[in-house]
């Protein structure tokens, strides 16, 4: 038994975001995106912004790449789960909700590995292990806080209805 036309264009959409996610990182995986390169644009930020030097700026540029780092990761893995989800509802699979975030943080750690790996090869990057712990540690976090949320709304809709 096939899929029908209608779910294949579902299930196009709804791997789009966490297709788009992927593409993303890996533009940001580029020379392009290099800690100089970052650190040139931030410092025009700065300039633009405020005119005045500013004595902290490869600090700041090391916290802001960081800071991507957890951010765009947590965001790909709950993109991840979102399909994972949406895949299994278009198909009438029904699956525990914890092999959705299981799927989703080895997805995020494929991803996080692929990238760090691909950066090791390029002159003016560099990939780490500890990026790749850090990038995980983002998906962790985010997945945890949306089973979280999820838990919270289920109690209040039970709570509302009793």
């Amino acid at each position: 038994m096939g899929l029908t036309r209608e779910q294949r264009f579902a299930l196009f959409f709804t791997w789009l975001p966490a297709a788009i996610g992927v593409l993303v990182i890996c533009l940001e995986s580029t020379s392009y995106f290099s800690a100089v390169n970052t650190r040139h644009l931030l410092q025009h930020l700065w300039a633009w912004f405020g005119g005045v030097s500013h004595p902290d700026l490869d600090l700041d540029n090391h916290i802001l790449r960081k800071t991507g780092h957890f951010v765009g990761y947590g965001t790909l893995s709950l993109l991840f789960y979102l399909g994972r989800r949406r895949s299994g509802h278009i198909l009438s699979l029904h699956r525990p909700r914890l092999t959705d975030v299981f799927f989703s943080f080895v997805g995020t750690l494929a991803i996080a590995s692929a990238d760090e790996y691909h950066q090791s090869f390029l002159p003016s990057r560099t990939g780490v292990p500890q990026d790749v712990l850090l990038d995980i540690a983002g998906g962790a976090v985010f997945l945890l806080l949306l089973q979280l949320w999820l838990m919270l709304r289920r109690r209040r809709v039970a709570f509302a209805e009793a």
